[in-house]
């Protein structure tokens, strides 16, 4: 009897250690955006975006590199510089400018949502690259 409670208390514990593996693997961060400005460039737009990005992952990372996937222009996303180390739980927050084509925000419009591919460093030092569907933010209150 006594041996049965050991191995069923032993498979919750693999169970459960599964199961948060499997929560944060691939989910280190997640990301919102709100769309500040845009400049009308002819076959491109200017667009400064309000990224917020939060570490849900139980450890330190840096976030080395973000860039913005145009899916209209496929394999030239529109690279931004480095931006933060965030221990786990915190966020930051930036205004960045990227340069997309018209048919990219177009479907921002119609309701697509804006990705963001960044390159992490974990804790041990390992670069992980991510693709990070973007969540709307609230727009600003007038002042």
């Amino acid at each position: 009897m006594r041996r049965w409670s050991w191995l069923f208390a032993f498979g919750l514990v693999l169970l459960l250690a599964a199961a948060t593996g499997a929560q944060t693997a691939g989910n280190e961060v997640i990301g919102f955006y709100r769309v500040e400005q845009v400049t009308d460039l002819g076959n491109q737009v200017r667009v400064t975006l309000h990224i917020r990005l939060t570490n849900q992952s139980t450890s330190e990372l840096s976030i080395t590199q973000v860039a913005l996937r145009d899916l209209g222009q496929p394999g030239k996303p529109a690279a931004s510089a480095a931006w933060a180390r965030l221990g786990p739980g915190e966020a930051t927050s930036v205004d960045n400018q990227f340069v997309i084509s018209r048919a990219e925000y177009g479907r921002w419009s119609r309701g697509a949502r804006p990705a963001l591919r960044v390159t992490i460093q974990n804790s041990q030092g390992r670069s992980l690259m991510r693709t990070i569907s973007l969540l709307p933010l609230r727009p600003r209150r007038a002042q």
